[in-house]
This record gives structure tokens, C-alpha cells and sequence, in this order.
């Protein structure tokens, strides 16, 4: 039972596109950077090698869509 439109939640505010983008770009480069360190300083396997480049973009996308 609904009681009235108190409980809404008013919206979010957002960030500028320009703010966003650059949070994106740097959320995807420290990603990389921590790849590339784990892959320099430990012994990993070849095929991980692959996943160092991928995740930096899967993790800019999904700190991306917290927005939208």
C-alpha cells in the first residue's frame, strides 16, 4: 500500500560529460598501471597477458555506467 510520494528519492546529480570522461580515463589508466605491475613484477602465465589490456576497459565502463 502506497502511501504518498514522500519515500521517492529525489535525483541523482551527475557529473559533467567532460568530469566523466576524465574520471573514466583515469579510472583505465590506474587499472593498467596495476596491471602492468603485476605483470612485470610477478611470473604469470602468456595467456594473462591479454587480460592486462581488456580489464582496464571492462573496469572504465563499468565505473562509467554507475551514472546512467
Amino acid at each position: 500500500m502506497k502511501t504518498g510520494s514522500t519515500s521517492e528519492r529525489p535525483p541523482r546529480k551527475q557529473p559533467s560529460k567532460a568530469m566523466l570522461n576524465f574520471l573514466t580515463v583515469l579510472v583505465g589508466l590506474a587499472v593498467l598501471a596495476a596491471g602492468l605491475a603485476y605483470l612485470i613484477l610477478n611470473e604469470v602465465p602468456v595467456f594473462a597477458i591479454p587480460l592486462v589490456v581488456t580489464v582496464p576497459v571492462i573496469a572504465a565502463v563499468a565505473f562509467r555506467n554507475i551514472w546512467d
